[in-house]
């Protein structure tokens, strides 16, 4: 009988310990994966509304400006097209990190080379 009641409790013990660890939350991935697909996308569902369009604004100038640069612009035996491509895609990677960045702060958590790490 003592052994169960050893064995209850300790189950007990372990069990609200495990209810008291948290997950980190998936809300700052999806605000990063949200603005890598669509630059300031990501800002706007952190309710940084002016950056949003900023970010927006700075991908749609890059596609129109650099496809028109690209078109206008003779390079012989070369295509500059793939110079937009990269563009957007840097600016779309940098749009990606900053959302994730802050919506961890908001979270209230640090991205550290070992993980999560909680910040007071």
């Amino acid at each position: 009988m003592r052994i169960v009641a050893v064995v209850l409790v300790g189950l007990l013990a372990f069990g609200a310990a495990g209810l008291g660890r948290e997950e980190p939350s998936p809300v700052p991935l999806i605000h990063g994966l949200a603005s890598l697909a669509i630059p300031g996308l990501g800002q706007y569902l952190n309710e940084e509304y002016d950056k949003a369009l900023v970010h927006f604004g700075v991908s749609v100038a890059l596609v129109i400006g650099g496809s028109y640069l690209a078109a206008i612009l003779p390079y012989p035996g070369f295509s500059p097209f793939w110079g937009v491509g990269l563009a957007h895609t840097l600016w779309a990677l940098y749009s990606g990190w900053d959302a994730y960045q802050v919506a961890l702060r908001r979270e209230g958590l640090t991205l550290s080379p070992l993980g999560f790490s909680l910040r007071f």
